[in-house]
């Protein structure tokens, strides 16, 4: 077991060529990095956003478009997709 002034001696030891303004400035300099590197992240996500949100509007508008265009056929899908739909719950529930 160690002694409580053997453990001091040893800290002191491993403690005396600790320079706490260096150890200070070390941490100055790495929330200083972490810092830019969250600003960086942050800023590159909201590029992306804005470029995923832009893609998003551009096919939702060339698909109204394309159901404008095609109304008939629209519907006609629609109605044959829900008649499937209806056809395998109903089949599921007895």
């Amino acid at each position: 077991m160690l002694s409580w002034p053997r453990a001091e001696r040893k800290a002191s030891r491993l403690f005396k060529d600790l320079d706490i303004e260096d150890l200070h400035d070390q941490l100055d300099s790495l929330r200083a990095y972490v810092h830019d590197l969250s600003q960086s992240a942050g800023t590159q996500a909201s590029r992306r956003l804005g470029r995923a949100r832009h893609f998003a509007s551009d096919a939702a508008h060339d698909a109204e478009e394309a159901m404008k265009d095609n109304l008939a056929a629209s519907l006609v899908l629609a109605l044959g997709l829900g008649l499937v739909v209806g056809y395998f719950i109903r089949r599921g529930t007895e």
